[in-house]
Parts: structure tokens; sequence; C-alpha cells
């Protein structure tokens, strides 16, 4: 074997192995890298975040928001992408069923992940979304939830309780079963 082989072969076998191990663990995880899964189907799963867990984020029109600062509200909170398919297409969803719902006291957030400030606002924007947005631009309110993929949504009580979590993509009578729940249960309404 010639002398200049050798170092080839000393830099290339590596280099390929390694290529071959990011590719079959792309290929087996179903996901692009750096990015949560998308939810494509709708599906209530277990909370398994701190019951209580709390965010600071700075809104897209520059209010410091905290989770604990709605307190005495039901509140939804959205994690989403403009880039995620279900997403937009749930967005005149929640823009329905926030105008719907807000009457009655009903708190929306939405937290966009992995996503960039001008992109969410141009989603807003042509949505005509109107209930506080704001970018989680490295994903660390997302991990501390235990985000798995979008969109996801969490469903917190006037107690500040996170008590339901769902995946995927809702329509209006989904989120219309869960906020009539939630809102019974706060009045003390049995049945269902």
């Amino acid at each position: 074997m010639p002398s200049r082989a050798k170092p080839l072969l000393a830099v290339g076998i590596p280099l390929l192995l390694f290529v071959v191990v990011l590719v079959v663990g792309l290929i087996q995880s179903g996901r692009d890298g750096g990015r949560p899964g998308v939810n494509e189907t709708l599906g209530e799963v277990d909370v398994t975040t701190n019951t209580y867990a709390d965010f600071l984020v700075t809104t897209l029109d520059g209010r410091e928001l905290r989770l604990s600062d709605l307190r005495g509200s039901i509140v939804m909170v959205d994690f989403w992408s403009s880039w995620c398919p279900p997403c937009r297409a749930e967005a005149p969803v929640l823009v329905e069923a926030y105008e719907r719902w807000s009457k009655l006291g009903v708190e929306f957030v939405g937290i966009s992940i992995w996503d960039t400030e001008g992109e969410v606002r141009d989603f807003v924007n042509r949505h005509g979304i109107e209930y506080p947005n704001a970018v989680d631009d490295d994903g660390g309110i997302a991990v501390e939830f235990g985000v798995k993929g979008i969109p996801e949504k969490f469903f917190v009580n006037s107690e500040g309780e996170i008590v339901r979590k769902v995946n995927g993509p809702n329509t209006s009578q989904s989120l219309d079963e869960v906020l009539t729940q939630m809102s019974d249960e706060e009045l003390g309404i049995s049945g269902k």
C-alpha cells in the first residue's frame, strides 16, 4: 500500500463510520436534528412535568409574562412553531376558540419553539392571533415542560396546576370539550 493511502484511510474510515452512524440515527429517530417531532394526530397524554411549572417570557409586544401571573384563570399554553404544518392548520381553530373562551376568562399563551421572532411575528399577524405569544428560541421552556412534539398543549387550572396535556392539532370540538370540563370542575359541577 502506498504511504499516501495510509493517512487517507486513517482519517477516511473513521469519518465514514461517523457519517453512517449519524444517518442511521436520524433515520431511526424519524426527525431532523435539533427540532422536536411534529404531532400529526390529537391525543391526551399523561402530564409528566412539574405540576406547578412556571416560565417567564417576553411577549411579542414586549411585555414580561409569567405563567404564575395568570393564576385565578384557566390557561391553555400552546407550544408550536411557524414551520410546523399541523400548527399552521390549527391556527384558525385557536383564533376562533380564543375569541369565544377569552370572554369567559380563559387565557391562551403561545410559545413558539426553535423559531425566529420574524417568522413568529409573520405567523401571528397572518392568522390574526390576539393572545400573547413569545419565542422560546433556545427551547429551555419546552425542555422544562417535557415537550416531545408540536403542537402540544398544557391546560392549567385556576390554582396554577397543570392538569392536562394534549398532543397534536385540536379541533374546535376537542378544545371546547377540554375547556368545558375544566370550567365545570372549577365551578364544582360534576357530570360528563
